[in-house]
């Protein structure tokens, strides 16, 4: 009962703390007891198992609409709060209609006021350090708005330089100093993060890291067999793989390390598991500051969604040794204000690293590779040409859906010539035609390509788009769909890109090396029997010609 003695057997799932922070988590355990046992919260305090006092409300229950639901077949439900960047999942074994019934409703409420808590406390905790938001708010949609006119390269949000987290920090910790020293910064600040929950309430980070999500939804942390499943065709797949691996093998390297920096905490706190949860943290929330050149974990801005090149900008500023969010144009009161991605990656990279997909990622491309064949006996020359242009004689270019590089087309162009004459004309900066024949050769080859990708893939396109409007599908299900969807688009595309350019070439290549038109033969066929039918008239209208010829001859003759 809520003015009963704290209840420490959790009725729940373990997944609440797998994916909120354990803060939040306590006081949903507890509701989620007093709401199975029929009881609902009244208004007086309750007290976790983490010791956080949570007021709830047994009158009015308000479910603010940055909340929804998204229900599974193995009767679990996500309660996702879009302002946090966070999902929970709740188990009800004993209920059927979940969406509709009361328990339901006062569940997603307690989540609500759980999160709103959480969120509040860590304000709370930015702002009592210097934090400043003059210019920005996030709406109940999760979208970062507006709340004045804002004007280019104003700032709209400061976070003093003392609470973003580096390297620098990493190497000072004294706990996981040595561990970190020579390692990877992505390593590094995962071992901080390890250690600072291993703390728990004695960190003095504790407001910004109790609210973290316990993981990411980054498929590098999917079982292997899902991920097979449902990233088939992806190259995706095989990069989840290859970092899935790199991140247990550098586990590995400092295992033996551990116990004695983790010395008085439990085994828990400083396992494979615990350091793979911390390392997909760190991925989804870490910055980029290209004016220093570092990554930070910098609270709050970090949970900010960070997508496509254009948008706000964060960055660190030298004079008030803070990090900055500027403004990139002009903004009314409620506008919304994208955030810029200081690393612009594509939609794969944002999978792999922040476990989401963007449908309105402008710079979302794939990578389209090509090599020269070694074997080939003007390999030198091209290698050569390839070394002055930056190029390697196996490279990767990106495409997208509405456009390819230049250096695309002028290197499958020059991989496909035989005659060193031509290497002259292959132009890197300009889209230049070598020859037809080359342009044509280039073209299929493309073609082929692309059409190999595609049926790499199960299902099309449209196949994509019809299973995105089921209500049932899981959030990994949900998220590779988004992804396929998005790859499928950009191949597609340029395979259309291809038949355009392909439509003006009326020939086909030749053993002379020569184009010939594919249908010449049918049309020597129509111009014989056109020449046939008009052999009778032609032979009359000599025969007439000859006649007045010989007619007009004698008159002139007299």
């Amino acid at each position: 009962r809520p003015d009963g003695p704290a209840v420490t057997r959790p009725l729940c799932t373990a997944g609440i703390r797998d994916t909120l922070g354990s803060a939040a988590a306590s006081r949903v355990e507890l509701a989620m007891q007093v709401i199975q046992n029929g009881v609902a919260p009244s208004g007086s305090a309750t007290r976790g198992s983490f010791g956080r006092r949570c007021a709830t409300s047994g009158v009015v229950w308000t479910v603010p609409s940055r909340h929804s639901w998204c229900a599974s077949s193995s009767k679990q439900v996500y309660i996702r709060s879009r302002t946090l960047s966070r999902s929970i999942g709740v188990s009800f074994t004993s209920m059927k209609n979940v969406r509709s019934s009361e328990a339901g409703r006062r569940v997603q409420a307690v989540v609500s006021q759980a999160a709103e808590a959480e969120c509040a406390e860590l304000m709370d905790w930015l702002v009592a350090n210097g934090t400043k938001l003059p210019g920005i708010d996030i709406n109940d949609a999760g979208a970062t708005v507006a709340t004045r006119a804002l004007s280019p390269g104003e700032a709209v949000l400061a976070i003093p330089e003392k609470l973003a987290t580096t390297s620098y920090d990493v190497a000072q910790h004294p706990m996981i100093a040595g561990v970190a020293e020579g390692r990877d910064e992505y390593v590094g600040l995962a071992l901080w993060l390890m250690a600072e929950r291993a703390q728990g309430s004695q960190s003095t980070w504790e407001s910004f890291v109790a609210n973290l999500p316990e993981k990411s939804d980054s498929p590098i942390f999917w079982d292997d067999e899902l991920r097979a499943k449902l990233l088939k065709g992806s190259p995706t797949l095989e990069m989840a793989r290859q970092r899935s691996g790199l991140i247990d093998g550098e586990y590995a390297e400092f295992q033996e390390m551990l116990p004695a920096a983790f010395e008085g905490h439990p085994p828990e706190a400083y396992s494979l598991e615990a350091f793979r949860n911390a390392f997909s943290i760190i991925l989804s929330r870490v910055v980029y500051l290209p004016s220093v050149g570092v990554l930070a974990l910098v609270p709050f801005a970090g949970s900010l969604r960070q997508v496509g090149s254009k948008g706000a900008r964060l960055d660190y500023d030298t004079e008030t040794s803070m990090v900055i969010l500027k403004a990139d144009e002009y903004y009314l009161c409620d506008d919304e204000v994208p955030i810029a991605d200081n690393l612009a990656r594509a939609n794969g990279e944002l999978m792999l690293s922040c476990g989401f997909v963007d449908r309105n990622n402008k710079d979302d491309c794939l990578d389209y590779e090509t090599s020269l064949v070694k074997t080939d006996m003007l390999y030198t020359s091209k290698k050569a040409i390839l070394d002055a242009v930056g190029l390697e004689d196996t490279q990767a270019f990106p495409v997208y859906t509405d456009r390819m590089p230049n250096q695309l087309l002028a290197y499958l162009r020059m991989s496909r010539i035989t005659d060193v004459m031509q290497l002259a004309q292959v132009n890197f900066d300009k889209d230049v035609i070598v020859s037809e024949m080359n342009e044509y050769e280039t073209l299929m080859l493309m073609m082929g390509d692309l059409r190999d990708r595609l049926g790499n893939y199960d299902g099309n396109l449209e196949d994509e788009v019809k299973l995105l409007q089921q209500p049932n599908l899981s959030r990994e299900e949900r998220l590779s769909a988004e992804l396929r969807r998005a790859e499928k688009t950009i191949l597609t595309e340029m395979t259309s890109a291809v038949r355009r350019r392909l439509a003006p070439i009326r020939g086909i290549p030749t053993k002379a090396g020569t184009m010939e038109d594919p249908n010449a033969d049918l049309m020597e066929i129509f111009d014989t029997v056109d020449a046939i039918i008009a052999a009778p008239g032609n032979i009359l209208n000599a025969l007439t010609g000859q006649g007045k010829k010989a007619k007009k001859d004698k008159q002139n003759f007299k």
